[in-house]
């Protein structure tokens, strides 16, 4: 008789009661038989708790103060039992009735992937998909370091039990930027692979993420990666680490361009150049700071252009 492994799904939640129904009943018509699906609550007064009562036969929950969304996941995957773990965000869904069984089967026939990730949609807030199918770009970890992209979607993500015990589950004190900063986590001592599987859809609502939360976050978990003292190559060189440096400011200030910051964004957009000069050509080709630099005085361009020309022939 095959054996299926228990899959653990952790729901953390924070009013968001117009959005949870079709988040735990994503997570309750899979057709896998072996799911542990955890509610852990901030605390709502929204209506929550009345809806996580009418399903508490089905699921288990708790509702209690927390030090943000990555302690209250670390929370429900402490309290649970499964081989494999997840976190599905309160106004996000699994693809049904396929996902869970998708992702439980790869790890069955490829014991030494640790992580896993497919394909997803976006929906608007009354749940109506808005994209195609957006398929990610496969794992790779000097990728994700040096440009400071985030390659694996959240909701479309399973991860064995082990290798999150190994690097010590989420850090609670990324509350923005705490999953790619748990991918570089695992990608340095685990395998990630990507499955050309379309496994969940994201809403796009307001959510947890500001933009200049972003900003400071993806610069922070940049430095706590190189603060490592065993990086393998080609992470332990001076001139990848300026690199990855720069374009993490370079990815923070798009972040705060997005959100209207305009002196945060320049002030990144500055410490890219001064951490690293040569990614200059780099920084200019990038379409979204590109409308940085017609805000900036006609001597400061006249200076960068000269720099640009003498990287083109370096």
């Amino acid at each position: 008789m095959p054996y299926d492994p228990l899959v653990s799904v952790v729901v953390p939640c924070l009013n968001r009661a117009h959005w949870l129904v079709s988040t735990l009943e994503s997570i309750l018509q899979q057709d896998y038989p072996r799911i542990e699906c955890i509610v852990v609550d901030g605390g709502s007064t929204d209506g929550t708790l009345d809806i996580l009562r009418k399903y508490e036969r089905r699921i288990q929950w708790i509702s209690e103060p927390d030090n943000g969304h990555a302690d209250a996941i670390n929370k429900g995957w402490n309290m649970s039992h499964g081989e494999i773990l997840a976190w599905l965000n309160a106004d996000d869904c699994y693809i049904t009735p396929g996902a869970v069984r998708t992702a439980a089967e790869y790890f069955q026939d490829h014991t030494d992937v640790d992580l896993i990730y497919g394909d997803y949609v976006e929906t608007d807030r009354n749940g109506n998909v808005i994209s195609d199918i957006i398929k990610p770009s496969p794992w790779d970890l000097i990728t994700a370091v040096k440009y400071c992209r985030h390659i694996i979607p959240q909701p479309s993500s399973f991860m064995r039990r082990g290798i999150l015990e190994k690097v010590n589950w989420l850090d609670p004190e990324f509350r923005n930027g705490k999953d790619h900063e748990l991918w570089l986590r695992i990608g340095l001592v685990g395998t990630i692979k990507y499955i050309p599987v379309l496994l969940a859809s994201a809403r796009q609502c307001p959510g947890l993420t500001q933009d200049v939360s972003m900003a400071e976050a993806v610069v922070r978990l940049t430095k706590k990666f190189f603060g490592n003292p065993d990086l393998p190559p080609p992470f332990d060189s001076k001139s990848f680490r300026h690199r990855a440096m720069s374009n993490a400011y370079l990815t923070g200030g798009e972040h705060a361009w997005r959100g209207r910051h305009l002196k945060t964004a320049l002030q990144c957009f500055f410490k890219a150049i001064k951490t690293d000069p040569l990614n200059l050509l780099y920084l200019f080709t990038r379409g979204s700071l590109t409308v940085v630099a017609t805000f900036l005085p006609e001597g400061l361009k006249r200076i960068i252009r000269r720099m640009l020309d003498i990287t083109r022939t370096t």
